[in-house]
């Protein structure tokens, strides 16, 4: 994984490359996924979140330009992993994630895997940790399209927030934000696409039952906060990548089910999961990846299939 993905493509950082090579990351998957855990993309990990791909954390964390020395914050802890990686890297790590059950998952194995510089705590990320500023990085693991005032405020000169820039659910631009004595140089670089940043009140531990599926934590089981659904598209959608473009979509948005190709031309859809993410993922279908011509999409409501436990191209 880090000599193909990430040294392969010029990322030459060393303590990154070394922190990648030094983490677990298939003990951050959800059950059942390790054998993708080394793949090239993000996976799903529940309630509508991701671990991001490979690269992206290398480059994230590469761009925070932090050392031995360095106390960050991390908003979108998630299953844990970019907080492992930069803890192999800094003095101090505060991580804050907004669904209690991620949090305590997330706590309770970087514990298990030897991390005492990493804290975990369940709260709104969009505030930031004012307890424990101010800090020399702050990485943002979730888009927006306004960088909060309050990560900002939490820099300490010299310090550098990185942070998904954009609409939800569309590209963005990985940004990085340098705090000087009065203003902030800002430097844009790759495209990229992230869950969106959520502020407010995080759902409570009793919110949402225990997950199964993910083997990570709680999230909604069939019949509660989920959804399924089976669509056709037709158009111009095969030939065109609609079908890696779907599983790349669903996996960001913690979807599971299957894509694959018809007889007809079109393409059937299975979607199901968390009901926000299934419908955003629907909404993505209508346009699908850049060379499709969506013509018609159909959509039907079924029961939810305990037996779908990743999305798969078929």
């Amino acid at each position: 994984m880090v000599e193909e993905q990430i040294a392969g493509r010029g990322l030459r950082d060393e303590a990154v490359l070394a922190a990648l090579r030094a983490v677990p990351r298939h003990s951050f998957v959800p059950q059942g996924m390790e054998g993708e855990a080394y793949l090239d993309g993000p996976l799903p990990i529940g309630f509508g979140q991701t671990i991001s791909q490979p690269y992206m954390v290398a480059l994230m964390t590469s761009l925070l330009e932090v050392d031995a020395r360095s106390r960050v914050l991390e908003v979108g802890a998630g299953s844990g992993y970019q907080s492992a990686v930069l803890a192999e890297i800094v003095a101090e790590v505060w991580a804050v994630e907004r669904i209690p059950q991620l949090a305590d998952a997330a706590g309770r194995r970087l514990v298990e895997l030897g991390y005492d510089n990493v804290l975990v705590t369940a709260g709104d990320g969009t505030l930031g940790w004012d307890e424990h500023a101010p800090y020399d990085g702050v990485l943002v693991a979730a888009a927006t399209e306004e960088v909060p005032p309050a990560l900002l405020d939490q820099l300490v000169p010299g310090g550098r927030l990185v942070i998904p820039l954009g609409p939800p659910h569309r590209d963005q631009v990985l940004t990085v934000y340098r705090r000087g004595r009065d203003t902030f140089a800002v430097e844009r670089h790759t495209p990229c696409r992230f869950v969106p940043l959520v502020g407010g009140r995080a759902p409570a531990p009793g919110d949402v039952a225990e997950d199964e599926m993910t083997g990570l934590g709680p999230s909604p089981p069939p019949g509660q906060g989920s959804k399924a659904v089976k669509l056709r598209v037709t158009g111009r959608v095969q030939g065109v990548f609609y079908r890696a473009s779907t599983q790349r979509e669903a996996r960001r948005l913690g979807v599971v089910g299957y894509v694959r190709n018809l007889r007809d031309g079109g393409v059937e859809v299975w979607a199901q999961g968390d009901a926000a993410a299934v419908d955003e993922l629907v909404d993505w279908c209508r346009g699908g990846p850049p060379r499709a011509e969506v013509a018609r999409l159909e959509t039907e409501d079924l029961e939810p299939d305990p037996a779908m436990h990743a999305f798969e191209v078929r």
